[in-house]
C-alpha cells in the first residue's frame, strides 16, 4: 500500500491536467451547488454521468472553499493558475484514496478466494503498473469504474462461495457506484446477475436475488437526487449516451478496418509493464493448472466481456484499456503464486528496479509510458496510436510563466490543459495578438501543426521523444 500511495501521490496537482478535468471540476462545482440550493435536477451534469467522482469532489471543493473563506479571506478559482494546482492535487487525492481503500477490499476478497500469498502478489503488481498508475493520477472516471467495478465483481464472487448476505450488499452497491461512474460500467451488471441466479438456483432460495435488485434499486435514488425529482429525463440522456456509444465518435471513423478489432490487444502490449506481459506469458504457461484454479473461467469471462463489448463500440480510447488490467494482474498473481519464494522474490526486486527507472524517466506524467520494449512513445506515435490527453502541456505553461504574463499564446487543442497552469493569456483561435502557439502530438497529429507560428522555442516530452511544442510567432 505504501508504494501505491507513493507513486500516485507525489507531485500530484502540478502533473498535468488531463483531458476533461476542468469539465469534471466545474461540474463538481455545479453539482455541489445544486445540492446546497436544493435543485436537484441539477444535480445530473453529464451522461456519463460521474456521480461518484462529484460527490468526491463536492466533498473536497466544500472543504477547501470553508478553509479559504476562514483563513484566507478570498477564495480562489479555478482560472487563478496559483489556487488550480492546489485544488487540482487536493480533488486528484481524494480520489486516490478512494482508490487505496478499493484495493484493500479487491486484497481482501483475493486473499478470501484464492489465497493471501496470490493477493499479496495482485496488490503488488496492482501499486507498481505504470500505465495504471498514470492513469489513477488523473482527475477522471476512467479508475474510478475500473476499481469499483471489479469490487463488485469480486464480491459477488466471495458472496457465491461464503454465502454471506453482507459480500452481496457490498457488491450491488458498489456496482451501482461503478454504473454512476460511467455507463461503460453497465458492462458487468449481466455477469453479476447471471452469478446470483445461477447461484440462488442451486440453493433454490431466490432471496438473494431480491437482495441484489432491492439494494441496487434504492441505491440508484438515494445516491443521485436528480433520479427522485426526474427519472425520465435521466434515463432518456443514458439511453442517449448509450446509444451514442457506438455510433457517433471520431475514433470510429480514424480507426477502421482489422486494426479496429485488435485495437486494445494492441494498447495493451504497448501499456502494460513488459515484466507484467512475461509474468501472464508464464501463467499460460502453466494453462492445465491455471483452468483448475478457482474462478479462473469467470475472471476470462469478465474479461471476453469487456473485450467484445469495448472493441464493438465505436468510442476506442486507450484509457479504456484500465478495465482490463485487474483481472490481467490477477491472473498473472495466481501463476505467480504457484512459483517457489526464491523466483517471487526475484520478481518482485526485478519490478521494484523497472518501477525505479519509471520515476526516473516519466515523473510525474506516468501515464505518458509506451513499453520500451516496442520502441517506446516513437513506435507509438509512428503506428498512430500515441495519445497525448494533456500530458506536458503544464511543462509548457510553467515555462512560458517566465516569459512575462502579458504574451498571448494560441493553443489549438488541449487548451484547459495548459491555461489552468498559465498566467498569461490563452487563445484557441489565432489572431495577430498571439506570441506564441503550443502544439501537441496526437493520435490524428504525427507532426506538430505550427502553420501559424514556425520559429521553435521548446520543447518537452519524455525521456524518449519530445510530444509538446512551444513555437514563437513573432
Amino acid at each position: 500500500m505504501l508504494l501505491f500511495l507513493l507513486m500516485r501521490l507525489t507531485g500530484l496537482g502540478n502533473d498535468l491536467v488531463n483531458s476533461d478535468a476542468a469539465r469534471w471540476h466545474r461540474r463538481s462545482e455545479k453539482f455541489l451547488t445544486a445540492l446546497k440550493t436544493g435543485d436537484f435536477i441539477s444535480t445530473y451534469q453529464h451522461y456519463q454521468p460521474g456521480v461518484t467522482l462529484m460527490w468526491l469532489n463536492a466533498a473536497t471543493k466544500q472543504a477547501a472553499f470553508w478553509y479559504q473563506l476562514t483563513y484566507t479571506k478570498s477564495p480562489g478559482t479555478l482560472e487563478n493558475a496559483n489556487w488550480f494546482p492546489i485544488i487540482h492535487g487536493a480533488s486528484k487525492a481524494v480520489i486516490v484514496l478512494m482508490l487505496a481503500a478499493l484495493l484493500l477490499v479487491h486484497t481482501f476478497a483475493i486473499a478470501k478466494l484464492y489465497s493471501s500469498r496470490t493477493a499479496l502478489i495482485f496488490a503488488f503488481l496492482m501499486s507498481a503498473e505504470p500505465y495504471l498508475i498514470g492513469i489513477d493520477r488523473w482527475f477522471h472516471l476512467t479508475s474510478l469504474e475500473t476499481y469499483l467495478g471489479f469490487a463488485a465483481f469480486l464480491l459477488v464472487l466471495l458472496w457465491q462461495k461464503h454465502n454471506k448476505n453482507i459480500y452481496l450488499i457490498w457488491s450491488s452497491l458498489l456496482a451501482l457506484l461503478a454504473v454512476y461512474t460511467k455507463l461503460t460500467s453497465l458492462i458487468v451488471l449481466p455477469l453479476l446477475v447471471f452469478i446470483v441466479v445461477r447461484r440462488c438456483a442451486q440453493l433454490k432460495l431466490f432471496r438473494p436475488l431480491l437482495l441484489f435488485i432491492t439494494v441496487f434499486g434504492v441505491a440508484i435514488f438515494v445516491l443521485f437526487p436528480a433520479m427522485v425529482v426526474n427519472p425520465i429525463f435521466v434515463l432518456t440522456k443514458f439511453y442517449g449516451a448509450i446509444t451514442s456509444a457506438v455510433s457517433e465518435d471520431v475514433r470510429g471513423s480514424y480507426f477502421t478496418g482489422p486494426f479496429s478489432h485488435f485495437y486494445y490487444l494492441i494498447i495493451l502490449l504497448f501499456r502494460l509493464s513488459p515484466l507484467t506481459i512475461a509474468f501472464l506469458l508464464g501463467s499460460l504457461l502453466q494453462i492445465k493448472s491455471l483452468l483448475k484454479s478457482n474462478y479462473v473461467f469467470h475472471i476470462l469471462f469478465f474479461l471476453a466481456t469487456f473485450f467484445i463489448v469495448l472493441t464493438v463500440s465505436d468510442q476506442k480510447i486507450d484509457r479504456y484499456a484500465v478495465a482490463f488490467i485487474p483481472c490481467l494482474l490477477l491472473i498473472a498473481a495466481v501463476g505467480m503464486s504457484a512459483l517457489s519464494n526464491k523466483t517471487v522474490w526475484m520478481s518482485v526486486t526485478a519490478v521494484l528496479l523497472f518501477v525505479a527507472w519509471l520515476a526516473i524517466n516519466f515523473y510525474p506524467v506516468y501515464s505518458a509510458f509506451y513499453s520500451p520494449i516496442l520502441g517506446g512513445t516513437k513506435a507509438a506515435i509512428t503506428l498512430g496510436i500515441y495519445e497525448n490527453g494533456g500530458a506536458y502541456f503544464a511543462n509548457a505553461a510553467r515555462y512560458l510563466n517566465t516569459k512575462g504574463r502579458d504574451n498571448y499564446v494560441f493553443v489549438p487543442n488541449n487548451t484547459d490543459a495548459f491555461s489552468l497552469y498559465y498566467k498569461g493569456k490563452t487563445q484557441s483561435e489565432f489572431n495577430d495578438q498571439s506570441k506564441f502557439l503550443v502544439t501537441s502530438l496526437d493520435f490524428d497529429r504525427k507532426s506538430p501543426q505550427n502553420q501559424y507560428c514556425n520559429i521553435p522555442d521548446a520543447e518537452f516530452g519524455p525521456h524518449d521523444a519530445k510530444v509538446v511544442y512551444v513555437f514563437r510567432c513573432k
